[in-house]
């Protein structure tokens, strides 16, 4: 798996002092005939990439496209990971 260096940032922020877990929540969004759908949904990215890679592995109509970072209570992202595969 190869990680852009955003990526590669936010699993050393996640394992610093400075996290703080339920601050945020990660969204492992995928394509489904077209569509943008959410694969998974965790408080630290590695637990998001690792769980969307799964679904994503079971069904061939379903590709993994990027994350979402979202702050609890906002409904927009405040970060898109774009290079997670």
């Amino acid at each position: 798996m190869s990680l852009s260096l955003e990526v590669q940032q936010e699993l050393e922020w996640i394992n610093s002092p400075e996290f703080n877990i339920g601050e945020y929540i990660y969204m492992g969004m995928g394509k489904l005939k077209g569509r943008t759908v959410c694969l998974s949904v965790a408080y630290k990215i590695d637990y998001c990439i690792k769980k969307a890679q799964q679904f994503a592995q079971e069904d061939p109509n379903v590709s993994f496209d990027h994350i979402n970072k979202i702050k609890i209570g906002e409904v927009k992202p405040c970060l898109r990971f774009d290079e997670v595969q």
